[in-house]
């Protein structure tokens, strides 16, 4: 820009660089199975409102909702959720018909989303009304003839081109409007009256309006959750299959779509009606391979492909089979370390109980506690490796049941939830390098677990297992007592390990965007390791991430011309490496209590 005469400031970024921006670190996925919600589709919530509201709440099977509630009520804050349905399951429908005297169908509600269909049996509990709401209300000025196109009209408001009108003549006229003077307050019309119409004959535009209803499950009343008004049958900005439907502002219950074919102008109108049944919704259950999902339809897991998310949960593995439930299992830690910034959270088995009973107390199951100990490290063990992205939990725990009957029901319910819960009540409050166990790891909402397992039940199952237990000890309320991953390579066998070297992977990631198609340079290189990379460990150090010791002995930052020779730069690569130590959990405190000799002196007398 041109100087002025005069002192004049002109503002640049200068040569500072920006701050790495902390990536974060505990929000969970669920994927599973829900009430209702659009298959395959990654919805984000930020609590149970929001998941109730949009996926239904509790089911009477399933474990997700159960999961997701133990979540937000142990401190987690944001979640996304993954519906998956099994083959066969189809979306609730009904068919509005039209005002011809043999009526055909003119729109057909399927239970829904914004657009996208919604199977289950849920919307078994819709009711459509229809009404007629017209956007105009006028009558006829001047009387004319059976021959006229023209109509002068009282009031032309509400009225365009395109508008159908209902004139409540001799019978009743539907004509469409092709022009418009409203000035004179005049309107021609698609086709002649055909009878003679008299000054104060009853004119409207023939738009109608959609109200849906919702059964109350406290109260078995259908109550209205929406009401859609003005809605054509005729294409234009009132066209209902497109407000219906439309991606941010369309119903949240059902769909539209229009079934009219040759009926007339008017005629094609759904006719008024009351409390129409949505019905042929069905849901199975999901398979294995459904809650893997595809990277290339972007379905089950896959459909996290784009969502930040650090914990993965799958709880309704556990309606699987041991196959099933195996395959599921080693689908998501792949998941979790094909992202490489994700890991997976999930549980044993529950423990065993007689054959079509459902446990509601501790003493409902036959199988021991030291049977159900053994049965966890078998199962735990073939998902064991040297590098694992992900960690085991056991027991079961005992929680409400919205779901349930009778005056206070209650059922077991996989940990996983209530577990990443603890996991984001710990970064919060303690940071991301504290182990999410210990006696502040207490998990609320659990009241009762499936099994007490000894100390000596717990260590082995630790030690051997590599399973983390939910303990009660003394009475207390259940905690979180161990923090091991799968993996058998002790440099990764501690969760907050993990969930250290995942943060900070996913914060150079997103904090070193801007290095791309900069100069490679020196200068460049400097930039990145003294102030981008170095202040930002420096900082975990401060917080007691990377133990005790000095800074210069717990991390390294190499981005020189040593890692970057001239055949790497002449390529466009640019390489930093970052190497630091994480520090570990006191999993076991060794308390050693002897005696000493006295103070006490002997002399002669």
């Amino acid at each position: 820009m041109p100087l002025q005469v005069g002192v004049n400031v002109t503002e640049v970024d200068g040569r500072a660089a920006p701050a790495l921006r902390s990536a974060p670190t505990s929000v969970a996925a669920f994927v599973g199975r829900t009430r209702r919600g659009v298959p395959d589709t990654s919805v984000r919530v930020t609590g149970l409102d929001q998941f109730n509201d949009r996926f239904g709440g509790h089911v009477p099977l399933g474990y997700l909702p159960h999961a997701v509630t133990g979540f937000f009520l142990n401190g987690g804050r944001e979640a996304h959720i993954v519906r998956v349905t099994g083959p066969g399951s189809a979306s609730a429908t009904v068919v509005l018909n039209d005002r011809q005297n043999t009526p055909a169908a003119s729109l057909r509600l399927t239970a829904g989303y914004r657009g996208a269909t919604d199977p289950g049996t849920w919307a078994h509990d819709l009711r459509a009304d229809v009404r007629d709401d017209p956007r105009a209300t006028t009558t006829v000025a001047t009387a004319a003839g059976a021959a006229a196109t023209t109509l002068v009209l009282a009031s032309t408001a509400g009225i365009a081109k395109g508008s159908v009108l209902r004139v409540v003549s001799t019978t009743t006229l539907f004509r469409v409007v092709t022009d418009l003077d409203p000035v004179t307050r005049t309107v021609t019309i698609s086709t002649a009256t055909g009878e003679a119409v008299a000054a104060g004959v009853a004119v409207t535009t023939a738009e109608f309006r959609l109200i849906l209803r919702l059964q109350n499950p406290l109260t078995s009343t259908f109550d209205v959750v929406e009401t859609w008004t003005n809605l054509s049958t005729r294409p234009g900005p009132d066209y209902a299959p497109d407000r219906v439907n439309h991606p941010l502002t369309g119903s949240r219950y059902v769909t539209a779509a229009s079934l009219t074919t040759g009926s007339a102008p008017g005629l094609d109108v759904p006719a008024v009606t009351s409390g129409a049944a949505l019905t042929g919704g069905a849901e199975t259950a999901a398979t294995a391979a459904g809650l893997a999902g595809s990277a290339a339809l972007g379905t089950g897991l896959h459909a996290l492909d784009t969502a930040a998310v650090q914990l993965i949960a799958v709880p309704d593995a556990h309606l699987l089979d041991n196959t099933g439930r195996a395959i599921a299992v080693h689908a998501a830690l792949d998941y979790a370390a094909g992202r490489g910034d994700a890991m997976y959270v999930g549980s044993a088995p529950d423990r065993g109980a007689p054959v079509g009973v459902v446990p509601r107390a501790p003493s409902d199951y036959t199988e021991t506690t030291s049977q159900y100990a053994g049965t966890v490290k078998g199962y735990s063990a073939q998902f064991q490796a040297a590098k694992v992205y992900g960690a085991m939990y056991a027991p079961w725990i005992l929680v409400s049941d919205p779901a349930g009957t009778g005056p206070s029901p209650v059922r077991f319910v996989p940990p996983d939830g209530h577990v990443m819960g603890v996991y984001a009540r710990t970064e919060r409050e303690r940071g991301v390098h504290k182990a999410p166990a210990g006696d502040a790891a207490d998990v609320r909402g659990a009241l009762a677990l499936s099994a007490a397992f000894s100390g000596a039940e717990h260590d082995d199952l630790v030690r051997s297992g590599r399973v983390n237990g939910v303990r009660s000890v003394a009475g207390r309320a259940p905690v979180v007592a161990a923090s091991r991953t799968l993996s058998t390579d002790n440099r990764w066998q501690y969760v907050n390990v993990r969930l250290l070297f995942n943060f900070v992977k996913a914060t150079l990631r997103d904090g070193l965007r801007f290095v791309r198609q900069e100069p490679h340079t020196q200068a460049l290189r400097d930039m990145v390791r003294h102030n981008v990379i170095t202040p930002f460990l420096l900082g975990l150090w401060r917080q007691g991430a990377f133990g005790s010791d000095p800074a210069e002995s717990v991390f390294t930052v190499k981005c020189d011309a040593e890692n970057n020779p001239p055949q790497d730069v002449d390529l466009g690569l640019f390489r930093v490496e970052v190497y630091f130590y994480a520090v570990r959990p006191a999993e076991t405190v060794h308390i050693i209590v002897g005696q000493q000799p006295g103070g006490g002196s002997a002399a002669e007398a």
